[in-house]
């Protein structure tokens, strides 16, 4: 198979998944943190300005010029944001092989807009509230329509935190709470949008937005309404679904991220290989043959790790 390097942009703490990839590819980051710990394991590693820094466009341009690389894989949203608003500069178009549509990132990188794209395609999701204007009722959620890992949300059970947060949160969106079950559903689908990998995980301890216990759960309705969601969306790649399976049984979705989720090794380990699936695709191959299935029930507990040099 074809040496494959993928550079991952912005991985951050993202040790475990960078790791994932160990036996697929040689693999490359680059980072604005110095001290960055995916950049400690990776074969390679590039200190880069940060996305609002100038010359950041031509510091990634040359970590994959002296390192030959076949594709270039955002893990965060500001990372997604930099390369969409730099499509033009990156002209290799193996570079953004997986980067989705501008309109597929305006719509998923804006919880109003994405809310407003479910009411518009009678996808099920905690409807929006005005806070001027009669709602259901308690408890609210309020949420940075732009934000990511769980910032700045904030459960309201009364008049006076709706009050509170509206007025301190102007910008923020506004949802119904809903009780029930949270998942993630790890996608991963081809180059034309065919899903290849669709796994539900219940979330069943979180920690600052990030998922610290997670369990496999392959609920066919789940899975279904996940595969009508992201192929309204023309979701390619890495993607995470997020939802509430509610008391009544009825799955809403309340976030889709165009990135790897926090908890998306477990799907790997698990049986899932999709990073051999990534490298076959960059490397012209066909996938078939690439174990895609899952242990349903299989539990994963994350813990905190160190590195150390001298």
């Amino acid at each position: 198979m074809k040496d494959v390097r993928i550079l991952f942009l912005a991985p951050h703490w993202r040790v475990a998944l960078v790791r994932a990839f160990a036996e697929s590819s040689l693999r490359v980051v680059a980072d604005s943190d110095p001290h960055s710990a995916a950049s400690r394991i990776a074969e390679r590693a590039h200190v880069i300005p940060r996305f609002t820094e100038e010359g950041c466009v031509e510091a990634i341009l040359d970590v994959c010029h002296k390192e030959n690389i076949d594709a270039i894989l955002p893990l965060t949203n500001k990372a997604i944001h930099f390369m969409d608003a730099n499509r033009d500069r990156f002209d290799q178009a193996q570079w953004l092989f997986y980067l989705p549509d501008p309109e597929t990132i305006k719509t998923c990188t804006d919880k109003r807009r994405l809310a407003d794209f479910f009411k518009a395609e009678g996808i099920a999701s905690p409807g929006l509230v005005n806070p001027g204007e009669p709602f259901p009722g308690f408890p609210l959620i309020a949420k940075d329509p732009c934000g990511e890992g769980g910032k700045n949300c904030f459960k309201m059970d009364s008049q006076a935190d709706l009050d509170f947060y509206s007025k301190k949160y102007p910008g923020h969106i506004f949802q119904q709470f809903i009780e029930g079950r949270e998942f993630s559903i790890d996608w991963f689908a081809d180059k034309n949008g065919a899903p290849l990998v669709i796994v539900p995980r219940e979330r069943l301890v979180v920690r600052s937005g990030e998922v610290m216990v997670s369990r496999i759960d392959l609920n066919p309705d789940i899975i279904e309404a996940a595969r009508k969601t992201g192929t309204r969306l023309n979701l390619r790649g890495p993607a995470n679904l997020q939802g509430i399976l509610n008391e009544a049984g009825e799955f809403l979705f309340t976030d889709v991220n165009l990135r790897f989720g926090s908890g998306a090794v477990h799907t790997i380990q698990a049986g899932a290989d999709i990073p051999r699936m990534m490298i076959r695709e960059l490397a012209g191959e066909s996938v078939e043959g690439v174990s895609s299935s899952v242990k349903n029930g299989s539990l994963m507990t994350r813990f905190h790790d160190a590195l150390f040099s001298s």
